[in-house]
């Protein structure tokens, strides 16, 4: 394994003009809940990445940044609503850059998962909302965005993106999968619109289209735009699914994306792909090579992976040209640098147990933690809480 010369995954990967990354590996945006209330980074943000930065990755992004200060999935989550915000994330950057790392946010509109407004009111594309969060909410109530608000969110993304800029990062990643606000515009599921927003495919992602091309605008086309893009939500045939997407990745490549990262599963059947780890990497690997033929930028995924060597062998067989870890480098921030020293037996592995998603709704946590990591170990208590009621 040490002998990275011969690994697809070593070799570097190119964000159009913008941006280069060491290798292919790489960590994907999970909300680490390290915020205070008002959506500023406490001192463990840094620490943890910065750690992850040291981890071995090529590149990584800062995961769920709201772009709309009152559409909440938490009261610990990161915004990126203003420049004070983006003030506060200079060090970070500034770090990464000295590292020569790629480092990026994610830029994230909870849409039909959020908690409901001071109004009980959720925002999404045709007023179905997450029943997730109607099971926590049963009076909240779905709207139908009106094309105002639609573009209001776009404004929203663009000025974030452009507080991404000034703050110093490398990278922009637009949130468009697991449901979340321009998910749920993609999918056939939850759009049922018939104006301009929806009704085809390409109606159905003109939200992160025009997104797109607004950001571009206003960043002087200066920053890598990637795309986390959700090519099946686990719903069959009536949800998203890859075969619907086609035309939408050679409309985002022309719009001047320069990478698109594929994702599985929303709220609801979260616990099917937890469960069925075998099925969701192989969903995984077939849906991002078959998105891979419509465009020439590159095309990776997230979820799944266990390892450096598995992940080397899908890059190299051409299922994927770069390879995200989320819950894995979780565990262990320095996972991929241990097994690319040849050193897999340093590595502290993920359980797989899922609980660290349960963190974020659970009023009893503070944060995200880890049942591994001894940074950031769950307490006890919640520990045994959730392998007690959570089976």
């Amino acid at each position: 394994m040490n002998n990275n010369t011969l690994m697809p995954a070593t070799r570097a990967l190119h964000f159009g003009a913008h941006a280069v990354s060491k290798n292919r590996l790489y960590f994907s945006s999970l909300g680490m809940d390290l915020c205070d209330e008002n959506g500023f980074p406490r001192p463990e943000f840094f620490t943890v990445y910065e750690s992850l930065m040291d981890g071995g990755c090529g590149f990584g992004f800062l995961g769920n940044a709201s772009v709309d200060a009152g559409a909440r999935y938490n009261s610990r989550g990161l915004r990126l609503t203003s420049a004070a915000h983006a003030q506060a994330l200079q060090p970070l950057f500034e770090a990464a850059r000295k590292r020569g790392f790629p480092l990026g946010v994610q830029l994230q509109h909870y849409g039909p998962q959020a908690l409901p407004s001071e109004q009980g009111i959720i925002l999404s594309p045709s007023a179905i909302a997450s029943s997730t969060i109607l099971n926590a909410f049963p009076l909240a109530r779905a709207v139908e965005m009106s094309n105002e608000q639609i573009l209001r969110c776009i404004d929203q993304f663009t000025d974030a993106a452009c507080h991404a800029q000034q703050a110093g990062a490398s990278l922009i990643q637009i949130q468009a999968s697991n449901g979340y606000l321009v998910s749920s515009f993609l999918s056939p599921k939850t759009n049922l619109r018939e104006d301009q927003w929806g009704g085809s495919p390409l109606k159905r992602a003109r939200l992160l289209l025009s997104i797109v091309e607004s950001i571009r605008k206003a960043t002087g086309d200066n920053v890598a735009i990637t795309v986390r893009l959700g090519m099946d939500d686990g719903l069959g045939e009536e949800g998203q699914h890859a075969a619907l997407l086609g035309e939408v990745m050679v409309a985002l490549e022309a719009g001047g994306v320069s990478a698109i990262t594929c994702s599985v599963g929303i709220s609801e059947t979260f616990r099917f792909f937890f469960k069925n780890k075998e099925k969701a990497l192989a969903m995984s690997r077939e849906g991002c090579r078959y998105l891979k033929s419509f465009v020439r930028i590159p095309v990776g995924f997230t979820g799944s992976v266990e390892d450096v060597a598995q992940a080397n062998e899908i890059i190299g067989c051409g299922d994927a040209d770069f390879v995200g870890f989320g819950r894995a480098m979780l565990a262990d921030n320095h996972f991929i640098a241990k097994e690319l020293a040849g050193r897999k037996d340093l590595v502290m592995r993920c359980k797989g147990d899922a609980f660290c998603f349960r963190d974020k709704k659970e009023p009893m946590a503070e944060r995200v933690y880890c049942c591994v990591n001894p940074d950031y170990r769950r307490p006890e208590k919640l520990q045994l809480y959730y392998e007690e009621n959570l089976k």
